[in-house]
C-alpha cells in the first residue's frame, strides 16, 4: 500500500476525520489503493500520524459510499467497481447537474463567465501536459463552479457523494479521453457564453452520459477492478 499523508489533500477540510477521508477517497479514486487492497485502521493511522478514531470514522463514511467492505474479524477491503452502482450514480448526478445548469444560466454574468474560463485554462494546461490527475481535479472544479454560479453550491456536496462510483470509472478512462472530455467542456462553455440553456443542457447530458457509453470498453480493459457480473 502506498504511503498516505495529510499533505496530499488539496483543500484542507475542517476536521481530522475529514482530512483522512479526503486522502483515502483520493487514493481510492486514483487507484493508488486499487480494488481488493487490504487496509487497516492501525496502518492508516500510523502512516497519517493520527489517532485511530478519525480513521475509524473515515472508514465508516467510505463504507457508506460503497468504497470499503468492513468485515468483523476479517480484513477491510477496497471494493471492486459495481456497474449497477455506477449506472445509478450517473442517473442521480444527471438530474442534479442539469438542474444546476439552468440555474447557472439564469445567474450568469461576466464575472461568472470569467470563473468558468479560468477553469478551462487550467484544464487546457493539464491536457497539454497529459496530466490525468490534474485534469480530474479541474474536471470536478468545472462542474462544481457551475453549481456555485447557479447558487446551488450545496448541491455539489450531494453530487460528489453520489458520483463516487463514477469517479473511479472516469479515472480509468483518462488515458484515452482527456481531449474528448476537454472538448466537451469547451462546448458547454460556449453554450454558457451564448446564454443558451437548451444547448448547455443538451451538451451536459451528452457529456455525463459518455461514461456509460464507454463502460464496456473500460471494463474489458480493467476486468480485475470490476465485480463479476454474475455476482
Amino acid at each position: 500500500m502506498p504511503p498516505l499523508s495529510l499533505a496530499t489533500i488539496q483543500s484542507a477540510p475542517v476536521t481530522t476525520t475529514d482530512q483522512v477521508f479526503e486522502a483515502l477517497y483520493s487514493a481510492i479514486v486514483s487507484f493508488e489503493l486499487p480494488p481488493g487492497t487490504k487496509v487497516s485502521e492501525i496502518d492508516i493511522a500510523r502512516q497519517m500520524d493520527v489517532s485511530r478514531q478519525p480513521v475509524r470514522d473515515a472508514f465508516f463514511r467510505l463504507s457508506k459510499l460503497g468504497f470499503l467492505m468492513i468485515r468483523p474479524q476479517r480484513a477491510t477491503l477496497i471494493t471492486k467497481i459495481s456497474v449497477q452502482a455506477v449506472q445509478e450514480a450517473a442517473f442521480i448526478r444527471m438530474a442534479l447537474e442539469l438542474a444546476c445548469v439552468t440555474e447557472a444560466i439564469k445567474r450568469l454574468d461576466d464575472d461568472a463567465m470569467a470563473r468558468i474560463d479560468d477553469v478551462i485554462d487550467q484544464q487546457r494546461a493539464a491536457v497539454e501536459a497529459k496530466d490525468g490527475s490534474a485534469f480530474h481535479t479541474w474536471d470536478d472544479r468545472f462542474h462544481h463552479t457551475i453549481c456555485e454560479i447557479g447558487g446551488r453550491a450545496h448541491v455539489w456536496t450531494l453530487i460528489r457523494e453520489y458520483k463516487a462510483h463514477v469517479d473511479r470509472v472516469r479515472y480509468l478512462s483518462l488515458p484515452f479521453s482527456l481531449d474528448i472530455a476537454f472538448n466537451e467542456h469547451l462546448g458547454i462553455r460556449d453554450a454558457f457564453a451564448a446564454r443558451d440553456d437548451d444547448m448547455a443542457r443538451q451538451l451536459m447530458r451528452a457529456h455525463l452520459e459518455r461514461i456509460l457509453r464507454i463502460m464496456d470498453q473500460i471494463r474489458e480493459e480493467n476486468v480485475e477492478f470490476f465485480e463479476d457480473s454474475a455476482a
